[in-house]
Parts: C-alpha cells; structure tokens; sequence
C-alpha cells in the first residue's frame, strides 16, 4: 500500500459546460484567375487575413472580385477570422457553383472545411461574352436557379449536421420591378439574396458579399445584419444596377418587400447600413431571417453534442417498460444544459421535455420535444409625441 497519504481525485464533468459553437465560420466561391506558382482554380485554401492574399499572389489588377470580396470580409470580421477560399474560373456560372453534383464548387468547399463552415458566400462577375437573362426576372435568371440548387444541396448537408446559411448576389439587376423575381415567393430559407453593391469592377456592380459575410461573421447569432448598433455597412454604397440607394427611393419599400438584402440610409446617420437579413422564403416560415435560421442551425450543432454520447448507451426502464422519470429529466437536463449555457443571450428560453411513456425496449427510440423562444427584433418603433398644458387637465 506504500506510505501514508492523502489522495484526492478530482471530478470532472459536473459543471454542465459545453464547447463553443463554430457560429461565424465562412467560406467564399468566388470567380477569378489562376496565380502561376501561387494560386490554384477549384482548390479550396483556409486563410486568416488579408496578408494571405500576399501569399496567393492575389492583387486587385490580378483578381478583382476576390480581392474586393476578401478585403472587405476582413475589415468587418477582423485578422484571425477562419476563412475558406475556393476560387473558380471566370466563365463559372452561379449555377454550376451551386450543383447539387457531388464534384461541385459548394461540395468541395463544405467538404474541405469538415463541416465547420455555417455562412457561405458566391460571387462572380460576368466573363467577357456573358450574356445574362434578365427579361422575366430582373435579375440575372442564373441567380435563381443557383439559389434552387443550393437550398437542396443546404438541406442535404443539414441531414449530416453540417448547416450552413448562404448569401446569393442579386446580379445585374435591371433597376426594375416589374417583372422582378421575388425572394419572398420561394421557400429557399437557406439562401438569402444581396441587392447591395460595394464596388464597381468594371462594367458590373458587383454584389457587397464579402462585407456582409465578415459582418456575419462578427456577430452573435441573434443580431440582424441591419442592425444598427453594429455600425454603417459602408460609407459608400450602391444597388447592383449602379445606383445609389437614394436614386431608387421610390423602389426601396417594394424590394424589402420583395425579399432583398440592399443598402438604405437613415437621417442624421453617414454611410449606408443593411436594410433586413431576409431569406428566400415568405414571412410564414419560421426561418425568413438569417438571424432565426443561424439561432436554430446553432442549436442543432449542440443537440447534437448533447447526446451523441449517448447513442447505444443502456437506458433502466421501469415495471411498465417505461423510462422512470428521473432517466427522463437526466435527457432533458443534457440538451437544456448545452443550449441555455451556450446561447445566453441569443435566445429568450428554452424548454426540453420526454414523454415517459416511451417503449424503448422494442422501438430503441427516444423522441425528446425541444422549444426554443427567439429574442423579438424592433423592427418599426412608434413613438407619440405631443405637447402638454397641466393648466387643462385641472
């Protein structure tokens, strides 16, 4: 037995302490140009800061868009922010970027990242030649149907617990509504389309995705990317059919309407701030917003941290062949912990609960009910302003 001694064993595990989610993870797939010795077309590269354009031999003259895109992602999100970088040939539509084929740029990229990625981001601008659809749609029609196939190819990788969100550019958009495609008719809630332009790159009014994907990735899940304290989008902004948000004043109501992400202005504010984060999908849907579909992509990482552990793991059933309650509120207590621990201050409650009349025994199936309640968002304040004489209310 050796020498007299005092022995203590530390426990571990009893806080209820979970890991962090990966919430601001982004990735971009952007067209561009081949870098001799440097950068390689349809090879997807992790980088940290705009010092690894350096070392991609990335320039402005080189690659415009990829420039612009990854610049403006890091002066929003900041040097050490994980990004993924796929870089496709110029003459790459929106389309083929989105395939559902498990070769495709979206697969690639997700796949690279081991499904760390939850915002993804796609941009191109129009090789020379390009001849864009927009009669009957206001936008280029390729956009459409890219935002087809990527909620499918979303929705499959959500089946894996690999969810991610995606910003889609609104491209070469006429200046019109009549005829213009409505975001808010769709039911793609994993896509949400960006009317708002950044930068000019040569003829195109190229879509601000890179900016909006760094403010993504800067904030907490719950906060829209039009909320105002997060500070101006830019000081300089346009829509992606050249003009400027105040040129289109009479447009605006009808495009927020309609289900696009653009640039607006407020009085006594300088620059230009982000109008909503709407996705593709009517306002029905529980998931209309990017903030409510990041809140509960969030929550399905931590569920499934929750319990994973638990798979195959031997369950006491009562005289009934039923879970004893104290089973039940020991599951409960698992996903209740993990979300209400991690997302304080993102949501407004959260509620688990297990039915004990489960038969475990012949099914080996145990349903468990999750509710979450989301933070509310302000969108219109109203505010009632007179004057007042207490001489006449005596």
């Amino acid at each position: 037995m050796g020498l007299p001694k005092i022995t203590i064993n530390l426990a571990n595990g009893r806080l209820g302490r979970v890991a962090q989610t990966d919430d601001g993870i982004a990735g971009l797939i952007l067209t561009g140009a081949a870098v001799a010795g440097k950068l390689e077309l349809n090879k997807v590269y992790q980088i940290s800061s705009t010092r690894d354009l350096t070392k991609l031999g990335i320039t402005k003259e080189n690659n415009p868009l990829v420039y612009k895109d990854v610049t403006k992602f890091y002066a929003k999100a900041g040097d050490g922010a994980e990004l993924y970088l796929l870089v496709v040939a110029e003459a790459t539509t929106l389309t083929q970027m989105s395939a559902v084929d498990a070769e495709s740029p979206i697969h690639k990229l997700i796949d690279f990242a081991n499904g760390r990625i939850r915002l993804v981001g796609i941009n191109r601008i129009p090789a020379e030649g390009y001849e864009a659809d927009t009669a009957n749609t206001g936008i280029d029609k390729d956009a459409i149907t890219a935002g087809e196939a990527m909620q499918a190819v979303a929705l499959s990788y959500e089946k894996k617990i690999d969810p991610f969100r995606v910003l889609m550019p609104g491209l070469l958009w006429d200046g019109t509504t009549e005829k213009l495609f409505k975001p808010r008719e769709s039911t793609w809630n994993r896509v949400g389309y960006v009317l708002a332009s950044d930068e000019m790159i040569g003829e195109t009014a190229s879509a601000s995705i890179g900016e909006a994907m760094g403010m993504l990735s800067a904030i907490p899940v719950h906060h829209n990317l039009g909320r105002v304290k997060n500070g101006q989008a830019a000081a300089f902004g346009q829509l992606t059919d050249g003009k400027k948000p105040e040129e289109h004043a009479a447009l605006l109501d009808a495009l927020h309407d309609a289900g696009y992400i653009f640039y607006r202005q407020f009085k006594r504010r300088n620059g230009y701030y982000y109008n909503d984060d709407t996705t593709a999908a009517p306002l029905t849907d529980d998931y209309s917003n990017l903030t409510y579909g990041r809140v509960i992509d969030k929550a399905i990482i931590l569920a499934y941290n929750a319990y994973i552990d638990e798979i195959l793991d031997s369950v006491v059933v009562d005289d009934e062949g039923y879970l004893p309650q104290e089973v039940c509120t020991y599951y409960e207590r698992l996903i209740t912990n993990a979300v209400t621990i991690t997302m304080t201050g993102e949501i407004s409650d959260f509620r688990a609960y297990i039915n004990p009349k489960q038969n475990i025994i012949s099914s080996s199936l145990m349903n468990i009910t999750c509710r979450i309640r989301p933070v509310g968002y302000l969108r219109d304040i109203v505010v009632n302003l007179g004057f007042e004489n207490p001489a006449l209310n005596q």
